[in-house]
């Protein structure tokens, strides 16, 4: 049962699902600023590693996370956005927030945001944030793992000074936001390195986005570490169990490494997460190569290429929500030979609607397009129709009563076929609580 506190603090961040971030003139870094200042919060007291980027961002921040917490170093992770229960976000040494104390720390916020001047233009990364950094000082925490929300310089926390700053695959995302092109969107994305970072990780292999980085290393003191430059990866099998590859950077060289998690896309996160570690040794950090094996392989992520099943039928759940994230999760599927029969998904309003169905185009299968559980990210009925005129299937459904639909499609499902739930994790967190509840 919920206590009073969670319900009341659940109530108070529900308000922020529908607000949209003021970043006129850098007035969301200003608000945070103000705010870390209210909470008698240094961010400068905080070792960061902050990883930005359009792909990989959270599987890259667990990998880091459970290679810390397999060596005991005491460390914070924040990630975002959360499958089912805000605490998801705030980990501590491999531990989540207690549910007592994030009432407290959210019903805490509250009350101190009641008198601030700018209250109303306060967005939900600017609380995630604070809640966030509140919950690492108080368990004297100091190193901190920390995934950004959108962008580098649009996202809130890039008044951040990272120690190492990783950039993660790049592709068209959030160009609302970020800018329609690739430079535009990595020149906001770079924007986390500053002059106390001493190493930047680019773990992409996008050729523009590599060629501005490689632009930035030839005057920036810091050490850049270029995937495929000064560190590599060899697959040597992938399959529905996960994926066994080799490493290999300045100080590491590692063989066999198995990854629990589905899908060749998570070696390129492991290998980024990796050359992280390659930066934490040469800062002076020392690790064990037995134990990052089993690190790696331990870390399992809700939702990410995850296949469950419940009375002989299969459920694919992957957050994929941006066209390459879909070309990625369609080129598993394919590689995998899963036979997909319904597609269900949600659309972020800002996005390619045609060209992120296109993407996850698959022959004979049934999709079923829901509104996006943010009201601000919503796109309409008319819309979701107008993209459908231009994909090669007509059977699809516009739906507002998810939760029959699921149990229909679920109860109607035969043979050896798979119900994929994609396009925004709040959706796949939402879909898998009704089917598999904890």
């Amino acid at each position: 049962m919920r206590n009073t506190n969670y319900l009341r603090a659940l109530n108070y961040l529900s308000q922020f699902n529908t607000r949209t971030m003021n970043r006129t003139n850098g007035l969301h870094h200003q608000i945070m600023q103000e705010l870390l200042d209210l909470f008698s919060i240094r961010p400068h007291d905080f070792k960061l590693v902050q990883i930005t980027g359009s792909c990989g961002k959270g599987s890259t921040a667990h990998f880091i996370s459970s290679i810390l917490s397999k060596h005991s170093y005491n460390h914070g992770l924040f990630t975002g956005p959360h499958l089912n229960h805000y605490e998801e976000r705030f980990i501590c040494n491999g531990e989540m927030i207690e549910q007592d104390e994030f009432s407290a720390i959210v019903l805490e916020v509250e009350k101190k945001l009641s008198g601030y001047h700018y209250e109303q233009e306060v967005g939900h990364m600017h609380v995630m944030i604070v809640i966030a950094l509140l919950f690492f000082q108080r368990k004297g925490i100091d190193l901190i793992i920390f995934e950004n929300g959108v962008g580098g310089k649009a996202d809130p926390s890039n008044i951040f000074d990272p120690i190492i700053a990783v950039l993660t695959e790049i592709t068209l995302d959030h160009s609302h936001l970020l800018g329609s092109t690739i430079e535009e969107i990595i020149i906001d994305k770079s924007c986390i390195i500053k002059d106390s970072t001493k190493y930047v990780i680019c773990g992409m292999n996008n050729v523009q986005a590599r060629n501005y980085l490689l632009k930035i290393e030839a005057h920036d003191p810091a050490a850049f570490l270029f995937f495929n430059r000064d560190y590599v990866n060899l697959i040597k099998q992938a399959d529905e169990t996960g994926s066994t590859f080799h490493f290999k950077s300045e100080h590491l060289l590692l063989e066999n490494i198995d990854l629990s998690l589905i899908g060749t896309h998570q070696v390129q996160n492991a290998s980024n997460a990796l050359a992280v570690i390659e930066a934490f040794i040469r800062l002076g950090y020392e690790f064990n190569e037995y134990m990052i094996h089993s690190a790696l392989k331990s870390v399992h992520i809700p939702c990410r290429m995850e296949i469950l099943e419940k009375n002989g039928v299969k459920f694919l759940f992957d957050g994929a929500h941006n066209i390459l994230e879909m070309k990625t999760l369609k080129k598993n599927i394919d590689l995998l030979g899963l036979p997909i029969s319904t597609v269900i998904l949600s659309i972020s309003s800002n996005k390619d609607i045609a060209r992120m169905l296109q993407a996850i185009e698959i022959a004979n299968a049934t999709y079923i397009v829901t509104p996006h559980p943010f009201l601000e990210r919503n796109i309409s009925r008319r819309e979701i129709e107008e993209a459908f005129q231009t994909f090669e299937t007509n059977n699809y459904m516009y739906n507002l009563n998810l939760e029959d639909t699921i149990k229909s499609i679920y109860e109607n499902t035969k043979g050896n076929t798979f119900i994929l739930v994609t396009g925004s994790l709040y959706l796949v967190g939402y879909v898998k609580s009704i089917l598999f509840p904890d």
